[in-house]
């Protein structure tokens, strides 16, 4: 999954493919890569709550709950398909070189849970999606598998976090750490919040092997 600077969360990469949210979208959408639009399919049908399994036993049907009910205020999932569109960065916004990301492979779901007034409590984005990535200088580019699954949180209005595997996430020259192109082998953690009229992205949490796109193309 993957997300860019251009939206809160990947999708939704993800808002990172967050959203990723996030994520949630590297996975969790892609901060991970770039701006995605989203086709909702309607709720999940036995998804994260489901009503029950019928078991038999000496000719009798039992129903037993597979889940708990949902707590009060929790709405979901809703369930929708985002759709990861290639992105642009100019020289000096992310890598030194200008750069071009698509997605030859993206098939993305996403889950959202809502509270009471509709806003997103939480998120869960997967699926397979592989990103090409061009130094445009050069033409030299890097295909990356970025099929992870991400968590997006939505702990304060406007603010977002992409937790996640195998993902991916640009970071501007205002963002902390700055200029860098991260491919996380392992886990990452993303902060997307609003800053002085502009995205900013926070790296919380790296841990595992990962890559820096703007060496690997530079």
């Amino acid at each position: 999954m993957g997300i860019s600077g251009r939206r809160g969360v990947r999708g939704g990469r993800w808002g990172w493919r967050i959203g990723v949210a996030a994520t949630v979208t590297g996975a969790v959408a892609v901060l991970l890569g770039g701006p995605a639009s989203a086709s909702a399919s309607g709720y999940g049908d036995g998804d994260a709550y489901a009503d029950g399994a019928v078991v038999a036993d000496a000719g009798q049907a039992a129903v037993f709950p597979l889940s708990p009910a949902p707590p009060p205020g929790l709405h979901g999932p809703v369930v929708t398909h985002p759709v990861q569109e290639p992105f642009d960065y100019p020289a000096g916004e992310v890598c030194a070189f200008p750069s071009h990301a698509d997605f030859p492979v993206a098939d993305l779901t996403l889950k959202t849970w809502t509270d009471d007034a509709g806003d997103p409590v939480f998120a869960i984005e997967s699926g397979p999606l592989l990103m090409r990535t061009t130094n445009l200088a050069t033409g030299r580019s890097v295909v990356s598998d970025i099929s992870g699954t991400g968590v997006i949180t939505y702990p304060a209005p406007g603010v977002s976090v992409l937790s996640g595997n195998d993902w991916s996430a640009g970071f501007h020259t205002a963002d902390h750490p700055h200029n860098r192109w991260i491919v996380a082998h392992g886990f990452m953690s993303v902060r997307i919040a609003p800053a002085g009229g502009r995205t900013s992205h926070t790296l919380l949490a790296l841990h595992g092997p990962a890559d820096d796109l703007c060496k690997t193309l530079a």
